[in-house]
């Protein structure tokens, strides 16, 4: 809104400027005439115009016409300055991702260590940053992985770092996963840095559903391993609709979860067995991950793109991760939080590898 009324106030200024100047043409032409008129040079009644006055009137074009020019060039100049203050804080925010490998615990292989970077080098705060995480050059989106939903200030002159190392385990095979980042300047426009590093105005960009493409599923075939969060997820729902007492099932579940051995697994197939999830994994912890499930069946197939979209999830599926199983499923349900899981002793400070 401060933009859009700045903007009319410049619009405003150059109007009157160039009323401004044409009445002051008018009146020095007219002050020309009447000066030429008195000196004789031109008479009425005869309209004489001697080649003086000619050489005066186009002198008085010339100098409309230079005044005309700078006008122009004050106004572009004005333009420039206001895209600069506009792009001032924006263009000084950046997010990359960073990889490197290290050896593991014992020394005998290498582990990659994925980081991601967002940074402020702005000498103001930036708000509501959002991450997405992206494989296969944007085919891919993964969503903010470790990072939180919503940062909601990133302090001037900061730089903050996401460790999604396990959630990358899942996509193994991939090349570098890329970020990009949208974030709110202090004026409330809003902004997004793509995974090109390239930098645009989103302010009036809404939010919409689309339809996801055959190459933007979830899990691709080779990605189905219990490293694979969502390829768990996916699995315990496929479980639970076709064989839920099974032993397929017993092995998808977390040993550290509990109360399972009394679950009625007809309420919980009513209750979720048509249920989707939604196309990100959210990390609150490394050791934990949490798929929220959709039952809207008119979002089966669909993609959220854009900032702001609401989601009224009808589930969570909470699971958590052991070097020696990967992913498997702690609850289902409301969302559990990581400090309320137990973990077996030394599980968090293990090293991977």
């Amino acid at each position: 809104m401060e933009d859009k009324n700045r903007r009319k106030s410049i619009a405003l200024t150059v109007c009157l400027i160039v009323v401004g100047i044409l009445v002051a043409a008018a009146l020095m032409c007219i002050g020309v005439f009447a000066i030429l008129m008195c000196t004789g040079i031109i008479s009425v009644k005869h309209l004489l115009i001697s080649f003086n006055w000619q050489w005066d009137f186009w002198t008085c074009l010339e100098a409309i016409g230079t005044i005309g020019a700078t006008t122009v060039a004050l106004f572009g100049l004005n333009l420039k300055e206001t895209r600069e203050k506009r792009w001032a804080v924006a263009k000084m925010v950046s997010s990359w991702i960073s990889e490197d490998s290290k050896p593991n615990a014992d020394g005998t292989a290498y582990v990659r260590k994925v980081i991601i970077h967002v940074n402020n080098e702005s000498d103001e705060p930036v708000y509501d940053v959002e991450v997405n995480t992206t494989l296969d050059n944007g085919k891919h989106w993964l969503g903010p992985l470790s990072a939180p939903d919503i940062i909601r200030v990133l302090p001037a002159h900061r730089e903050l770092q996401f460790d999604i190392t396990i959630p990358m385990l899942g996509y193994r095979h991939m090349d570098t996963p890329q970020v990009a980042c949208t974030f709110v300047d202090p004026n409330g426009r809003v902004w997004e840095r793509n995974i090109d590093g390239k930098l645009r105005d989103c302010s009036k960009e809404k939010p919409h559903w689309v339809d996801q493409q055959d190459d933007e599923l979830p899990v691709k075939g080779e990605d189905f391993t219990p490293f694979n969060s969502m390829a768990v997820c996916l699995m315990f729902l496929n479980t639970l609709n076709k064989d839920p007492n099974g032993e397929a099932m017993r092995a998808l579940i977390s040993p550290q979860a509990t109360g399972w051995e009394k679950v009625d697994w007809d309420e919980l197939k009513r209750d979720y067995g048509n249920c989707v999830p939604t196309s990100n994994v959210r990390f609150p912890a490394p050791h934990v991950a949490v798929i929220l499930l959709v039952a809207d069946e008119s979002l089966q197939g669909k993609k959220a793109e854009g900032r702001g979209m609401t989601i009224n999830a009808a589930a969570a599926v909470t699971l958590t991760f052991s070097q020696e199983q990967g992913w498997r499923v702690f609850g289902i349900g409301g969302r559990v939080l990581p400090e309320d899981i137990l973990f077996p002793e030394g599980t968090l400070t293990q090293e991977l590898g």
